[in-house]
């Protein structure tokens, strides 16, 4: 059985269809049965719908570097 961390950790690959059929129907039934896992799917699908109905715009190199940045003070805040 799955727990929600392993949802969470397959949970792009379940919604795109890459899953083995076995791991795909583990998470199907988590899903079925959690109500957080359930509510998180949703609203991964629905920030995906939400996203597809936006006209894309090119990234600005600042924007690039700030991420990068924020990236970085994160990973320095919060080493694995």
């Amino acid at each position: 059985m799955l727990n929600c961390r392993d949802v969470g950790t397959n949970a792009t690959e379940f919604l795109s269809g890459a899953l083995p059929i076995k791991t795909n129907l583990l998470v199907t039934w988590h899903v079925v049965r959690c109500a957080n896992c359930r509510r998180a799917v949703i609203q991964i699908i629905t920030m995906l719908i939400a996203l597809r109905k936006r006209e894309a715009k090119p990234v600005s190199e600042e924007q690039v570097q700030a991420w990068l940045q924020a990236l970085e003070e994160h990973n320095h805040t919060h080493p694995h």
